[in-house]
This record gives C-alpha cells, sequence and structure tokens, in this order.
C-alpha cells in the first residue's frame, strides 16, 4: 500500500490552499456587485517581482476594443509605463539618461505584462481643499468614495487632477543586470518635479496587495500629462492647493 508522509500531506494541502487562493481571487475580481464597475486584471505584481514574469499577458488593442475604458500597468519585458484614457492608450517608454518615448501605433504584439482596467461613462468630481500626500490620500480617498455609496471592500477607480506641488514618478526600464524588479527600479527613468499640472488614475483596493497595488499600499496610480502624452508611475505626491477627485457614476 502506498503511504504518505506528514510531510506530503502538506506539501499536497499547500498546493491545494494555493489553487484555492487562484480560484477565489479569480472570482472576486471578475464579479462585484451591480452597482459598481467591474474590474479586469491581467498579470499580477508578486508574478514579476518573485517569479520573473516577463512575457505580455494582454494584447492593449484587444483590451480597448470597447469605449470607455480607462485602465494602467506596465508593459511587457517591463519596457514602459501604460494609461488608458477612455479607451485611449498612452504608452510611454525610457531608459536612463534618455528622453522618455511615447508609442502611439498599436499592434497585434503590443502586449502589457501587468494591466488593470474597467469601463467608465461618467464620472462624479468633488473639489477638495485639504492638503495631502501619499501617505494620507489613500484614506481621503476611501471616505470620499463611502460619501457617494461606492463600498471600499469591491476595487474601484479613481482620478485626481490639480496642480502638484510635488509629484516623484518612474517609468520602469528593462535596463539591469540581475533582472530582479528592485534592478529594474533602479535603473528605471525617474522625475521629481515641482508645481506640475497633470492627471492622475488610480485603482482602489484593500484586497489586492501584490496583485496590483504594492503590499503597503491599497492603490496604484498612473500621472498623464496630456500636452506631452508622457505617463508614468506615481511613486510620491504633495498637493497643497485645491483638487479635483472624481469617481465613477453609477446608475440609480
Amino acid at each position: 500500500m502506498k503511504t504518505k508522509t506528514i510531510a506530503q500531506d502538506r506539501i499536497d494541502f499547500g498546493k491545494t490552499k494555493q489553487t484555492l487562493f487562484f480560484i477565489i481571487m479569480m472570482i472576486f475580481v471578475s464579479c462585484t456587485n451591480n452597482s459598481q464597475n467591474e474590474i479586469q486584471v491581467f498579470g499580477t505584481l508578486s508574478d514579476i517581482m518573485h517569479k520573473g514574469a516577463r512575457e505580455g499577458v494582454v494584447v492593449i488593442s484587444e483590451a480597448i476594443s470597447e469605449d470607455h475604458i480607462y485602465g494602467l500597468g506596465a508593459m511587457e519585458n517591463l519596457y514602459g509605463e501604460i494609461i488608458i484614457m477612455d479607451s485611449r492608450p498612452f504608452i510611454t517608454r525610457a531608459q536612463p539618461g534618455k528622453s522618455p518615448t511615447n508609442q502611439t501605433e498599436l499592434t497585434s504584439e503590443t502586449k502589457a505584462l501587468l494591466l488593470v482596467s474597467t469601463k467608465v461613462t461618467q464620472w462624479n468630481s468633488v473639489t477638495l481643499n485639504s492638503e495631502t500626500d501619499y501617505n494620507s490620500i489613500e484614506t481621503m480617498i476611501k471616505a470620499e468614495a463611502k460619501k457617494i455609496g461606492i463600498n471600499p471592500d469591491n476595487p474601484f477607480p479613481f482620478l485626481i487632477e490639480g496642480d502638484f506641488d510635488q509629484l516623484n514618478w518612474h517609468i520602469i526600464s528593462p535596463q539591469g543586470t540581475d533582472g530582479s524588479h528592485d534592478d529594474h527600479l533602479t535603473n528605471s527613468w525617474k522625475k521629481e518635479e515641482s508645481n506640475v499640472n497633470g492627471k492622475i488614475l488610480g485603482f482602489y483596493s484593500e484586497r489586492h496587495q501584490t496583485i496590483f497595488t504594492h503590499h503597503s499600499r491599497y492603490s496604484h496610480m498612473h500621472i498623464i500629462f496630456e500636452s506631452e502624452s508622457l505617463s508614468g508611475h506615481v511613486d510620491d505626491l504633495v498637493i497643497t492647493k485645491p483638487w479635483k477627485l472624481s469617481f465613477p457614476k453609477f446608475p440609480n
């Protein structure tokens, strides 16, 4: 009779837990309540950071096949950032010491390594006079979302518009020596700016850490400078002037 050791049972149980976790996450991502938008998630940060995933998982042209799609993420091979505003993609690539470049034409080979997206036909906006930074803005986003009936237990998108006293952002680059995610960040194109105007698209979730938000944050934000068609990942920000915060407008 074939028997299993305790160690083997633990391994099998571990695999079962991993399978169940994957199934639960897929159900959670694809199923939201009827009053909130469905969030699509392609790829995960944990696969990028811990498993070395670099192959694209979604074709951009297919992800924006509908009108009013909003999304953000990283491009295949960690070569560039993407933000999608009303089904219009802005892909920005850069290497250290060189000026960023934009990709406007899409092919069947234009793929994202990570993409979070949703459909929003209308937005509700509120103007806030509160000073904020990245450490406090997530609390404000959650509080304002709850005021208009958004359930923060489910992921949701938001927009931030205004003048930023300080803005730190980067464009991830494939440059590096060991291929790790930290190595890519170290060698990525970075910029620290003061007194700039821009628009941020973000996604908030308290259940997607290491999926599409980092382990210490509940949001993932990208900035778009529409006059220059440049975009990138937001690392830090400071706002002291009035700013506009927008959420999807849901049917009554």
